[in-house]
């Protein structure tokens, strides 16, 4: 899945857009009207995807296994030429036209937007935005995004709603996940950049590299989501006011949608108080504990004194994201309350006093979480936990091929890429129109998406290894003009890589029985290198 941040960011042809769990594709002006019967044509009428419900605008769904049968359809619908073909007729679209406005590649997932009230996708977002800069005159830019569909159940702030959590994608790969239905929370961070986000109570962190999502899904043999598992973390920190009082601020992570848990707060005197938060403050290393019952017998208590509490670094969490940068972070947290000066001591960098801190990490080494009293500076507490660079480098490559064929002169974009849950490769077509129209799309006999060779996946047996997996398929489409761009995706689990000059992919288009691109007429394929 995918980035994808997912965080409006239209990227040029030579910009990489990252995306978390998502993945990417290519998307021209779109072409919007309102038709009466969206669904008409039968091909594109004989729908097997759900038409999910839109909740505080954005999509629902009840399960990722039902986000994914979603998307799935989408993209089995995109690869029928005749069903695309439709779609275009359906949406006014002459295709037999010589040559064409500018208008989305991919029809199937317009029309199945437009079915949806309250809901404006981060694909329909991106193509607005690409449209702004064609209608300037610019006629090089496009998305690089090549998978749509998990576009079209984002919305245009990239957020989905499962089940009872909200998901929000950022362009780093990071995830923020606000549990509970907790829709003021969300509201209050959706606006906020990945770096400025802080995890706390019904707010946890995260990233597409799936770092502990043990914790809060079960997995199939593929290593694709089976179904949530609800998230149980208890936690707690305290801060100190200048008068020397000590405030107990619960960061626990508990799923409970039908808000059932019950908290209960113990104090040094044997009173108790039940709530989120206690209701006191407490005396500089004077005792508290939380029992936080569950239902059915599941119970979890913390205890510690307020020195203790303050010292409870084992609990920062280490974030992988994008591009080889790290996050580190220690929830609960607030430098101006506490008694302790926070310092991450880094093997591979240079150290740091910010919480949160991201930092580039490209080789495997180990960072310490330290306390410092800040009454006369000493240590108080350390922490050390391992970090370690990922099996190599998630990477894209674009190429233009210009050529002339039966007096017309062609344009091809091609990429090849692998990415945060995706491998894969598209070729966009455009053809010369003269000054005045520039590059535009055109007719043509067919086109093709070919990708073969290795890349690596990160796998767990129980220890971390690097395996070559090798990719080989096609996307193929018939004549016509539609879409823009033909691309071929391999969904794959998030930790995957690149092998350099290990991966190819065979592009092109047919003009009048000749077909050109990579791999056509003695040209050689793309390579990633």
């Amino acid at each position: 899945m995918f980035n994808s941040n997912l965080s409006k960011k239209i990227t040029y042809i030579s910009s990489v857009f990252l995306l978390t769990f998502a993945a990417l594709t290519g998307c021209e002006k779109e072409t919007a009207q309102n038709v009466d019967n969206p669904f008409s044509k039968s091909l594109v009428q004989d729908r097997s995807e759900m038409i999910p419900e839109v909740v505080h605008g954005m999509l629902h769904f009840s399960s990722f296994n039902e986000l994914n049968g979603f998307t799935k359809s989408l993209q089995d619908k995109e690869s029928n030429s005749e069903q695309v073909r439709n779609a275009y007729e359906v949406l006014g679209i002459d295709v037999n036209a010589e040559t064409l406005p500018n208008l989305t590649d991919h029809p199937i997932c317009l029309l199945a937007e437009q079915s949806l009230n309250g809901f404006s996708s981060a694909r329909k977002a991106e193509e607005m935005q690409i449209n702004a800069a064609l209608n300037s005159g610019d006629d090089n830019i496009h998305s690089v995004v090549v998978y749509p569909y998990w576009k079209t159940v984002l919305n245009s702030d990239h957020s989905v709603h499962v089940g009872n959590r909200i998901y929000k994608y950022f362009d780093n790969g990071g995830i923020a996940i606000v549990l509970n239905n907790d829709w003021a929370l969300y509201e209050s961070i959706s606006a906020k950049p990945f770096d400025e986000l802080h995890e706390s109570f019904n707010l946890m962190i995260t990233s597409d590299a799936r770092e502990g999502w043990d914790k809060i899904f079960t997995f199939n043999a593929d290593q694709s989501i089976s179904e949530e598992k609800a998230v149980f973390l208890p936690r707690f920190s305290a801060e100190v006011n200048p008068e020397g009082k000590v405030f107990i601020k619960n960061s626990s992570l508990i799923e409970s949608p039908d808000l059932s848990s019950v908290f209960e707060w113990i104090y040094a005197d044997n009173t108790t108080s039940n709530g989120l938060e206690p209701n006191k403050a407490l005396f500089p290393n004077e005792k508290i504990t939380l029992v936080i019952n569950h239902g059915g017998g599941f119970k979890e208590t913390l205890t510690g004194m307020e020195s203790i509490l303050a010292c409870s670094v084992e609990n920062f969490t280490i974030t992988y994201l994008a591009n080889n940068q790290v996050r580190f972070e220690l929830p609960g947290y607030n430098q101006a309350t506490s008694q302790y000066n926070l310092r991450w001591f880094f093997s591979f960098s240079t150290s740091s006093t910010s919480n949160p801190v991201v930092k580039t990490v490209t080789s495997n080494g180990t960072v310490t979480c330290q306390f410092f009293r800040k009454n006369d500076n000493t240590l108080a507490c350390q922490f050390t936990k391992n970090v370690e660079v990922k099996c190599g480098d998630k990477k894209i490559y674009n190429e233009t091929f210009i050529f002339d064929e039966n007096n017309q002169r062609w344009k091809l974009d091609g990429t090849i890429w692998v990415q945060s849950g995706e491998v894969g490769c598209k070729v966009k077509y455009l053809r010369w129109r003269g000054i005045i129209l520039g590059w535009r799309p055109a007719n043509n006999e067919g086109s093709c998406a070919f990708i073969n060779g290795t890349y690596l996946r990160e796998v767990y047996n129980p220890n971390k290894n690097c395996m070559n997996v090798y990719a080989n398929g096609n996307n193929c489409l018939g004549e016509g003009t539609y879409p823009t761009t033909v691309s071929y995706t391999i969904l794959e689990t998030p930790n995957v890589f690149s092998s350099p000059n290990q991966l190819k992919a065979k592009l092109g288009i047919n003009i009048s029985g000749t077909w050109r691109g990579w791999g056509y007429a003695n040209k050689p394929q793309l390579i990633l290198p």
